[in-house]
């Protein structure tokens, strides 16, 4: 197992190990708080008298196949939390029906699980690191067509306004990420 990760969705943390596979697993506590999921025990009711690879039956119950108990350190010591895989997790998102759940399912979709598989790490900034070049490249590149072209020196004016906002609007979103993500 790998250390735990915290990533923060909005003003929740969720934290995330790798398994030894490599695959991610999401704490389960923290992902019904972000749910406003009030029982989490719920979830894991089906659990007795499951049968081996049976479906379980009940709306938004975890397969057991894919739930862990994990030691964690916490500000109160150690402490066992309950870790889903991947597939538990769409089960717990899809059984929300929280406005927030879809913000969170998106999050978790579009930027956590493909870093994950990508780099084994999620990193806002990078991406964010990512886009800021590439605004610069694509500033640096508009000053000299402006510079060549003296026709081209209105959209040059243009563009560079355009390009100031992207970037500053970049900048901040990387001091916002240097809060946001963090390791144990």
């Amino acid at each position: 197992m790998n250390a735990v990760t915290h990533f923060d969705f909005k003003s929740s943390s969720v934290r995330i190990v790798l398994d030894d596979n490599g695959e991610p697993l999401f704490c389960l506590a923290d992902v019904c708080k972000i749910l406003n999921i009030s029982r989490s025990s719920d979830l894991l009711q089906i659990q007795r008298g499951y049968v081996k690879n049976e479906t379980p039956k009940r709306h938004g119950a975890l397969d057991p196949i894919g739930v862990q108990k994990i030691s964690v350190s916490t500000n109160g010591g150690k402490q066992e939390l309950i870790f889903i895989n991947e597939p538990n997790l769409y089960r717990v998102i899809f059984r929300s029906n929280k406005p927030e759940a879809l913000n969170f399912q998106n999050w978790v979709f579009s930027e956590v699980l493909p870093s994950l598989r990508k780099t084994g790490t999620y990193s806002a900034r990078q991406t964010a690191f990512d886009e800021l070049n590439r605004l610069c490249m694509q500033e640096k590149v508009s000053k000299e067509k402006g510079t060549f072209h003296s026709h081209g020196m209105h959209r040059r004016k243009h563009e560079k306004r355009l390009n100031a906002l992207r970037i500053n609007t970049c900048k901040a979103n990387i001091q916002m990420t240097f809060e946001g993500v963090h390791h144990e």
